[in-house]
């Protein structure tokens, strides 16, 4: 189990250049660094759009090149926004349905790539997206890109464009190659509905959005000497200019006497991220956390004394394939304290810590 804490101040804790960042945050986190310059636009060459693209003949595919030569024709969010970086287009046309992974896990600077369906920039996401793939194995810089694994559909073109971060070009390894299909993840939850409308493109979290909200606003959790499970939902949408958000949602319970043995199980139909965070929105810290694939069950147990807490759940990036309506269930065992939250105003929990 991992352990981390979150400035109070950007409520973002970057581990390492070469990790994931793990944050409360609802909003997408900016990359460290600087932002490199698009070079001048020269002639178009081949490659440049989807009218002049390289074709894929068969899978698997190789191919190496360098994007400084070209022009900044595309960009997609994920979850970065305002690449002036230049792109390169391949298409390819699968003969059959199939499951494809699409890496630039060896190239030498900091890549993107996504995927187009027929079309390029007419609909509201890419059919995949990656920025930074932290699973890339011994990638010759940080910040290479791979989708992993994509569903492709016989009779459509699919444009697969190789991208950079903000303005940064260079040296690219195209790996396409067909891989097995993971089964569907199907979560069901039997339990408390959450109750939240689910997410949508400029979405305002009125509802359990915890400190990430204006003003501040939680799902209370009920104490019972059984297990409790709530049924929630998460995604990733656009929040405005470009800007990526995720649902984030914030369970606020309090313990009261004694210390309280406590253990969340959290099931997704995404990649998630979970814990106890103490201290709230003055002063917010994971007291411990975890992320689990989609479909794989995981249990946090902690020992909480005196004081006032929230669970927090929700994706663990910013892809855009997690799309609004994704489905969790969220079990808590052991929360019996002898004075239950409810009775609680929001202004006796800012007491505790005055």
């Amino acid at each position: 189990m991992m352990t981390a804490s979150v400035s109070a101040v950007a409520l973002i804790a970057v581990l390492a250049a070469t990790a994931p960042a793990v944050t409360l945050s609802a909003r997408a986190p900016e990359k460290p660094g600087g932002v490199a310059v698009s070079p001048p636009c020269g002639d178009r060459v081949e490659g440049d759009t989807i009218e002049e693209c390289w074709t894929i003949p068969s899978l698997p595919f190789f191919d190496t090149g360098n994007t400084c030569a070209y022009a900044n024709d595309y960009d997609e969010v994920c979850p970065y926004a305002g690449s002036t970086a230049p792109d390169v287009v391949y298409a390819y046309e699968p003969l059959y349905d199939m499951c494809v992974s699409i890496s630039l896990c060896d190239s030498y600077y900091d890549t993107k790539v996504y995927i187009y369906q027929d079309v390029v920039g007419n609909v509201p996401w890419p059919d995949g997206c990656n920025d930074d793939n932290y699973d890339c194995v011994d990638p010759p810089v940080n910040y290479t890109s791979w989708i992993d694994e994509i569903t492709l559909f016989a009779g459509h073109t699919y444009y697969v464009v190789v991208d950079g971060y903000g303005g940064e070009c260079g040296d690219y390894v195209l790996e396409v190659e067909e891989v097995e299909c993971t089964p569907p993840c199907d979560v069901i939850c039997v339990g408390v509905p959450e109750g939240e409308p689910t997410c949508y493109d400029g979405y305002e979290d009125h509802y359990n959005g915890g400190c990430n909200s204006t003003p501040h606003c939680f799902s209370i959790v009920f104490s019972s000497p059984d297990p409790i499970t709530y049924c929630g939902e998460s995604g990733v949408y656009e929040y405005s200019n470009g800007v990526t958000y995720r649902d984030t949602d914030w369970y606020m319970f309090s313990v009261w006497g004694e210390p309280v043995r406590f253990s969340i199980t959290v099931e997704a139909e995404f990649g998630v991220l979970f814990g106890f965070v103490d201290g709230l929105c003055d002063n917010p810290s994971f007291v411990s956390y975890s992320t689990t694939p989609e479909c794989t069950p995981h249990t946090i147990t902690e020992e909480l004394s005196y004081g006032t807490y929230a669970i927090f759940v929700s994706t663990d990036s910013w892809e855009p394939e997690y799309e609004c309506g994704i489905e969790y269930s969220l079990t808590i065992e052991g929360y019996s304290p002898f004075v239950p939250v409810d009775a609680m105003s929001w202004g006796r929990v800012k007491a505790l810590y005055q």
